[in-house]
C-alpha cells in the first residue's frame, strides 16, 4: 500500500541541493556503515582529502559501530528509497562519495543508471559508457554542457558560449553522428531553453552508438548516441549554496542551490536550483540572456516508496548566430573578421524556451520486485530570426560579396511521455540476475514554418561589412520576394515495449540481452501557404514497427581486466523539415558492433578501450535550405577513456578517439567515400588536478588540461576543411568548509581556430578565444 508518514498538510512545490555522504572506509554492501554526512561538501571532496572531514572520520571511528539491524541499505542512505543506489554487491573504495545519481570515487563514477535503466556497475556494462560527475564539472569550472562532454572520447559539440545559438538541437556528435540529449532518461526534443545550464546537473552520462532498447520518445530511439543529463535531487540533510561567476566578455552568472526538508520526520523534501546568465560573446552584436529554474519536491516513506515531482522553466534570448562562410575563413585569398556578425546590429533577439513537469514514482515491492513509472509534460518553442548568407563562397559577381536573405524559423511543440518499468532481482544457481520489462509512449505535436525574404541588398563582407537593409519578418504582406520553404504541422507518436535480462554467471561472466518492439508513427502536413489555390495541403507520413535487439557480454579475464563485446540497433524518425521536397520519410535506422577492454587496477587506474563500427540508413542530408536526399553512412573507429587517481591528491582524466565517418552511398550527390562534415578524425582531452595537503597550503588545488582536435571538413562535398587546433586550460582554487573560490583560464594560449557550423552548408564558427573566469561561492 502506498503510504507517506506525517506529511503535515504541506502543499509546497520546492527545491534542493544534493548533499553527499562520504564513506569512512571500503565496505561490502548491504549493511554499509556511513559516517555523519557533511552537507556542505562538494562532490569532488572526500574524507581523506579534507581536514574537517578527517576530524569527523576520527570522531566517527571512535564510536562503537551500530548494530547491523540499524544500518541503512545503500538504496536508502540519502533519506529516500533511491533505485540508482540499489547496488547490494558493489564494493566501495575508501573515500567514495554517495550522490543521488550513484557512488563516485573522485572523478570515477562506479555505476550508471542510463545504460540499462537499472543500477549497474559500469564495469559490468558491455558498452563504452562514460560518466562526467559533478566533481569534474566543479574542478574544471565548466560553463557549458558542451565543454563538459568534451572530456569524453569521440564526443564533440559547438561551444555555444563563444557564438551563441538558438538553433534547434544541441549540435553534439558522438562517434561522428548526431547524438540526442535526454533529461533524466527522457527525450528532450530539439533541446530548447538554456541547454548549457549546469546548475541542476548532478552528472552527465554519455552512451555511445544506438541505445534503442530502453529509450524512445521525441522522434524515436537514439542512433548515434545519447547524452543523458542527470538532475540533482533532494536528500534529507538541509544544505545550500549560493555563488556568482564572473568572466570575460561581461560574463555574469549568479546561481543558487537550496535543499530543505519540509517536514519534521523528513518525509517531504524540497530542492530548488537556479541560475541567470548575462554575457556578450566573442562575436560582435551577439549578447546572451538565459536562465534556468528547477524546483523539485519529493515525498517518501524513507523505506520503499518515493514520489518526485520536478519542474523546469528555462529560456535563452540572443541574436541568432548563422556562422561565417568557409571562403574568407578557412579558404580563399581574403579573410573575414572572425568576430563579424552577419546582419544589422539592431536585429531582434531570437529566443528558445521550455516549461516542463516530470513526475517519477518508485516503489520497492519486496526483496525481489520493484516498480517505477516516469511521466513528463513539456511545452516549448523557439523563434530564430537572421539575415544570412546561403553559400560557402561569394555568390555575387563581385569579390568577397554575398547575397543575403532574411529568415524566420519558428517552431512550437507540446509533448507528453510516460514510461513504466518492472524490475526483478534474483539469484538462480550460479547466476545473479536483474530482469527488466517496460513500455513507453510519447506524443509530440510540432508546428512550425521557415520563411524567407529575398529582398536584401548584397554586402561585401570584407571591404564594407555594413548591412543597410533592416531585418523584417518575412511574411506574404511584407516583402515582394517572400518565399516559404515550409509551413507544416506534424505529430510524432512513438511507442515501445521491451524486456532485458542482465545475468552474472559465477561472478565472472556478465551477460546483457534485450529486445524492443518499437513503433514510430509520423503524420506530417505541408500547408503550402504561398501556393494557395495551386497546391492543397498535402499529408505525408509513415507507420513503422521494428524489433530492435541489443546483446552483449563482459568476461572478467583476471581481477581488474575484462573483455567485452556487444551489438545493438536503433530507429528514429528522419528530419521533420522539408518533407514536401522528399516524400520518402522512412525512419532512420542504425546498427553498431562494439568490442573492447575494461580495467580497474587497484581502484587507481580505471578505464575503457573500445573499437566500433556503426552503419546508418536513411540519414537526411541538408543541401542549402532543403534536404537533398536520404543517405547511408558508416562510422568506424577506436577510443580510450582513462582515469588515474594514484593518491588522494592526484586526479588525472585522459581520453582519445579516432573516428572515420563516411558516406557509404552517393544518393545525395555526395560521392561515396566522402567524409561527413563537422567530425575531426582525431580528438582527445587530458586534465590533471592536484589538491595540496601541506598545512600551509591546505584547501588549495591547481589543475591544467589540453583539448586537441584534428582538421574537419566543413561541407559534405569535402571542398573546404577547417585546420586542427588545441586549447589549454588552467585553474587554481581555494576551499574551506563553507567557502569556495576558483580562478580559471580557458584557451590560455589564445589559439585561433574555426569549427564546422551546421547552417545551410559550408559555414564555420570561430572557436572560443582566451577567457578568464572567477567563481566565489558560500555553502552551509
Amino acid at each position: 500500500m502506498f503510504r507517506f508518514r506525517a506529511l503535515g498538510g504541506v502543499s509546497v512545490f520546492a527545491l534542493l541541493v544534493v548533499p553527499e555522504i562520504a564513506l569512512a572506509q571500503s565496505t561490502q554492501l548491504p549493511g554499509v556503515t556511513v559516517q555523519a554526512p557533511d552537507p556542505t561538501r562538494p562532490a569532488a571532496a572526500t574524507v581523506a582529502g579534507n581536514r574537517s572531514g578527517a576530524k569527523r572520520a576520527k570522531r566517527a571511528s571512535a564510536k562503537p559501530p551500530e548494530p547491523a539491524a540499524a544500518v541503512k541499505p545503500l538504496a536508502n542512505a540519502l533519506g529516500t528509497y533511491n533505485p540508482a543506489l540499489n547496488l547490494p554487491d558493489l564494493k566501495l573504495p575508501p573515500g567514495t562519495t554517495l550522490t543521488t545519481a550513484g557512488p563516485v570515487d573522485g572523478y570515477r563514477a562506479l555505476s550508471s543508471f542510463s545504460a540499462t535503466k537499472t543500477a549497474t556497475p559500469i564495469e559490468q556494462v558491455p558498452q563504452s559508457i562514460q560518466v562526467i560527475p559533478r566533481s569534474v564539472i566543479t574542478d574544471q569550472n565548466n560553463v557549458t554542457v558542451i565543454e563538459a562532454i568534451q572530456n569524453v572520447s569521440n564526443t564533440q559539440g559547438t561551444n555555444t558560449l563563444a557564438i551563441g545559438t538558438t538553433a534547434a538541437d544541441g549540435l553534439i556528435n558522438v562517434r561522428g553522428f548526431h547524438a540526442q540529449q535526454y533529461l533524466d532518461g527522457m527525450n528532450v526534443l530539439y533541446n530548447v531553453g538554456d541547454r548549457d545550464s549546469l546548475v541542476n546537473v548532478e552528472r552527465i552520462e554519455v552512451l555511445k552508438g544506438p541505445n534503442a532498447i530502453l529509450y524512445g520518445g521525441g522522434a524515436g530511439s537514439p542512433l548515434g548516441g545519447a547524452i543523458n543529463i542527470v538532475s540533482k535531487l533532494p536528500t534529507d540533510k538541509a544544505s545550500g549554496e549560493a555563488g556568482v561567476t564572473f568572466g570575460t566578455n561581461n560574463y555574469v552568472q549568479p546561481y543558487f542551490d537550496v535543499n530543505q526538508p519540509l517536514s519534521a520526520d523528513k518525509t517531504v523534501l524540497f530542492r530548488f536550483t537556479g541560475s541567470y546568465t548575462s554575457n556578450d560573446t566573442f562575436t560582435d552584436v551577439v549578447h546572451q540572456n538565459r536562465y534556468s529554474f528547477n524546483p523539485t519536491l519529493t515525498f517518501t516513506n524513507k523505506e520503499d516508496t518515493t514520489l518526485t515531482i520536478q519542474g523546469r522553466v528555462s529560456r535563452l534570448e540572443q541574436q541568432a548566430y548563422q556562422g561565417l562562410p568557409a571562403v574568407g575563413t578557412v579558404a580563399g585569398s581574403f579573410r573575414l573578421n572572425p568576430s563579424l556578425y552577419i546582419g544589422p546590429s539592431d536585429i531582434p533577439k531570437s529566443y528558445s524556451e521550455v516549461k516542463s513537469v516530470t513526475a517519477t514514482f518508485d516503489r520497492k515491492l519486496d526483496s525481489i520486485w520493484s516498480f517505477n513509472v516516469k511521466a513528463r509534460w513539456a511545452d516549448q518553442s523557439f523563434d530564430q530570426r537572421s539575415q544570412t548568407t546561403q553559400t560557402a563562397a561569394p555568390d555575387v559577381a563581385l569579390p568577397s560579396t554575398w547575397s543575403l536573405i532574411n529568415v524566420d524559423l519558428l517552431q512550437k511543440q507540446q509533448e507528453f511521455s510516460v514510461n513504466p518499468n518492472l524490475e526483478a532481482r534474483f539469484r538462480l544457481g550460479p547466476t545473479n540476475n536483474v530482469w527488466l520489462t517496460g513500455a513507453d509512449y510519447s506524443r509530440v505535436t510540432d508546428r512550425g514554418h521557415m520563411n524567407t525574404d529575398l529582398g536584401v541588398a548584397p554586402v561585401d563582407l570584407v571591404n564594407n561589412p555594413v548591412f543597410p537593409t533592416p531585418y523584417t519578418d518575412p511574411t506574404p504582406a511584407s516583402a515582394a520576394f517572400f518565399f516559404p520553404y515550409y509551413d507544416y504541422s506534424s505529430a510524432f507518436t512513438t511507442k515501445g515495449v521491451y524486456t532485458q535480462l542482465q545475468s552474472t554467471i559465477y561472478d565472472r561472466l556478465h551477460i546483457l540481452a534485450g529486445v524492443r518492439l518499437a513503433s514510430i508513427n509520423i503524420d506530417y502536413v505541408e500547408n503550402f501557404p504561398f501556393f494557395t489555390g495551386v497546391f492543397a495541403p498535402t499529408q505525408f507520413g509513415t507507420d513503422k514497427t521494428k524489433a530492435l535487439p541489443r546483446v552483449g557480454a563482459v568476461l572478467d579475464l583476471i581481477p581488474g581486466l575484462s573483455v567485452y563485446g556487444s551489438y545493438s540497433e536503433g530507429m528514429q524518425a528522419s528530419s521533420p523539415f522539408n518533407q514536401a521536397l522528399n516524400t520518402n520519410i522512412e525512419p532512420e535506422t542504425s546498427k553498431q558492433v562494439e568490442g573492447g577492454f575494461k580495467f580497474n587496477i587497484n581502484d587507481q587506474l580505471t578505464g575503457t578501450v573500445a573499437v566500433f563500427d556503426i552503419q546508418r540508413q536513411n540519414v537526411p542530408v541538408t543541401i542549402g535550405v532543403g534536404i537533398g536526399a536520404l543517405s547511408a553512412q558508416e562510422s568506424k573507429g577506436y577510443e580510450a577513456d582513462l582515469i588515474w587517481q594514484p593518491t588522494k591528491n592526484w586526479k588525472v582524466l585522459a581520453s582519445y578517439g579516432h573516428t572515420d565517418v563516411r558516406f557509404s552511398d552517393s544518393n545525395t550527390g555526395t560521392p561515396q567515400g566522402n567524409k561527413v562534415s563537422g567530425v575531426p578524425e582525431d580528438s582527445g582531452r587530458f586534465w590533471v588536478n592536484y589538491t595540496f595537503d601541506l598545512p600551509a597550503l591546505r584547501g588549495w588545488s591547481a589543475g591544467a588540461g589540453v583539448y586537441v582536435a584534428s582538421s574537419q571538413y566543413v561541407d559534405n562535398l569535402n571542398v573546404y576543411k577547417a585546420p586542427g587546433y588545441f586549447t589549454v586550460d588552467a585553474k587554481i582554487a581555494y576551499e574551506t568548509e563553507h567557502w569556495r573560490a576558483s580562478f580559471n583560464v580557458k584557451n590560455l594560449t589564445g589559439e585561433k581556430y574555426f569549427v564546422a557550423f551546421p547552417w545551410f552548408g559550408g559555414q564555420v564558427a570561430p572557436g572560443d578565444g582566451r577567457a578568464f573566469y572567477g567563481t566565489l561561492a558560500y555553502r552551509y
